[in-house]
C-alpha cells in the first residue's frame, strides 16, 4: 500500500524544524580563519557575482560550481551566510519531497521513511547538520537532483533530463559522470533485455547538454591556475591510495560513517541474491559510482559518499526492505554512536584537532580502525541473524 501523502507535510515540518533548530545548536565555520575551506572559494564567487568583486578568483575545481553563489547573489541581503541558507533551506525542502517521492514510487514502508529521513536529517554529515555547520557550500542541491534524476529514470521521463543534466552540472560537475554512467548501462540493458526501456539519444543528447554547459562555465569563468582536470584529480587520489594502503582502511571506514552498518548489510544481502532486476542494477551502479567518489574525487571521503545519499540510502532500503520492524529497530539503535547526536561539530578554526576525529579520512589510525571495527561487527553479527532467521 503507498504511503498517505499527509506523511510527506510530516517530513517537510520535521525538515523546517531540524534546519533552524541547528541554527542554535551549531556554530558555523570562521571561515576567515580556516582559509583551507571550499567556502572560501563558493564565497569568491558569491561576491563576483554579486559585484563586489571585481575579479574571478577562483580555484579548480570550484570555479566551475556557479548554480548555488549565483542564486545566492541574486538574494543579496547583504549578509552572505543567511543568503546561502535560504537557498539552502529551499533545496532542503525540495531534496525531502522528491526523496518522499522516489521511495513512494519504489513502494517502501513507511518505517523505512521514517528510518531514513532521520539518518537524513540528523546525521552529523547529513542534509542539515553539516551544511548548518559549512553553510557556504555548494552541496545541498545535490540531494534534490540526484533524487529526482533516479526518479525520472524509474518513471522513463527521460525528456526532463534535456533540461535536469545541464543545470545539474552547473552545480556540480559530478553529474557528467553520473550521465556517463547511465548512458553504458541504458545501452547495456537495451541490449541485453530487446525492450527498449531507456530513450539512448534522449540520454546522449541530454549527456552532451551536461558537457556543454560545463565547458561553457569553465570557459568564462577559468580557474587562477590552469593545467588541473578532473582525470588529474582522479589519478591523483588513485596514486594516493597505492602508495598509503591504509587510505583503503580510511575510505572504508568513512563509508561506515556516512552509513552504519546498513551499508555492510547490503553488500552481503545483495551477494546472496543474483537476479537481474533494473531498478536494483540502477541503484547499485549508482551507489558503486559514489562510492568510488569517495575515495577518487577527493580527500573529504564521508562528505562525500554521504553525498550519494539519494543512492545508496535508497539502494540500502530496497535490498533490506524485508527486515522486520524489531531488526530495523536494532540496527537503527546500533548506528546511533554513528549519528553524533550529542555534540556539535568541532569549529576547526579553533579545535582542529578534535575536528579531525570526526572525519576518518583525518582521524588518527585508532579512530579509523574502531570506528571500521565496530560498523563491521555489529553488520557480521546482524548478518548472522538474519540468515539463521531465515533458515529456520
Amino acid at each position: 500500500m503507498r504511503i498517505r501523502l499527509y506523511w510527506l507535510y510530516i517530513f517537510l515540518a520535521t525538515t523546517i524544524t531540524c534546519f533552524f533548530g541547528y541554527q542554535h545548536f551549531q556554530d558555523p565555520i570562521s571561515y576567515d580563519l580556516a582559509s583551507e575551506f571550499d567556502g572560501n572559494d563558493y564565497r569568491n564567487i558569491y561576491e563576483y557575482f554579486a559585484g563586489t568583486q571585481a575579479d574571478y578568483q577562483v580555484a579548480f575545481p570550484f570555479h566551475q560550481r556557479i548554480l548555488v553563489p549565483v542564486l545566492a547573489a541574486l538574494i543579496n541581503s547583504g549578509d552572505i551566510l543567511f543568503d546561502f541558507q535560504l537557498v539552502n533551506l529551499t533545496f532542503s525542502l525540495l531534496a525531502v519531497w522528491i526523496t518522499f517521492m522516489l521511495w513512494r514510487q519504489l513502494g517502501f514502508e513507511i518505517k523505512w521513511f521514517i528510518a531514513g529521513f532521520i539518518w537524513l536529517l540528523f546525521h552529523w554529515t547529513g542534509l542539515i547538520r553539516l551544511n548548518t555547520f559549512d553553510p557556504t557550500t555548494v552541496d545541498v542541491p545535490l540531494y534534490f537532483f540526484q533524487a529526482l534524476f533516479i526518479w525520472l529514470i524509474l518513471k522513463r521521463k527521460f525528456i526532463h533530463l534535456l533540461w535536469l543534466a545541464p543545470l545539474a552540472t552547473a552545480q556540480k560537475e559530478s553529474f557528467i559522470a553520473l550521465m556517463v554512467v547511465l548512458l553504458l548501462y541504458a545501452w547495456y540493458h537495451n541490449r541485453k533485455s530487446q525492450e527498449g526501456y531507456y530513450d539512448l539519444p534522449l540520454i546522449a543528447a541530454s549527456l552532451v547538454l551536461a558537457v556543454v554547459t560545463q565547458s561553457l562555465i569553465s570557459s568564462n569563468f577559468s580557474p587562477i591556475e590552469s593545467g588541473k582536470g578532473a582525470f588529474i584529480t582522479i589519478g591523483f587520489h588513485a596514486k594516493q591510495a597505492i602508495l598509503n594502503p591504509f587510505e583503503i582502511v580510511r575510505w572504508l571506514a568513512a563509508m561506515a560513517m556516512a552509513f552504519g552498518p546498513a551499508l555492510f548489510l547490503t553488500f552481503g544481502q545483495y551477494a546472496q541474491s543474483h537476479r537481474y532486476d533494473n531498478k536494483r542494477n540502477l541503484l547499485l551502479i549508482f551507489s558503486l559510482t559514489y562510492l568510488a567518489f569517495g575515495l577518487l574525487a577527493g580527500g573529504d571521503m564521508t562528505r562525500i559518499v554521504y553525498l550519494g545519499f539519494p543512492f545508496i540510502a535508497t539502494w540500502i532500503i530496497y535490498e533490506l526492505r524485508e527486515l522486520n520492524i524489531k531488526k530495523l529497530l536494532t540496527l537503527g539503535l546500533l548506528s546511533l554512536p554513528l549519528m553524533m547526536l550529542y555534540k556539535s561539530i568541532p569549529n576547526p578554526a579553533f579545535e582542529w584537532e578534535m575536528w579531525q576525529s570526526w572525519y576518518p579520512e583525518f582521524a588518527e589510525q585508532g579512530i579509523v580502525l574502531v570506528i571500521l571495527a565496530y560498523t563491521l561487527v555489529v553488520a557480521l553479527v546482524l548478518n548472522r541473524v538474519m540468515r539463521l532467521n531465515v533458515m529456520k
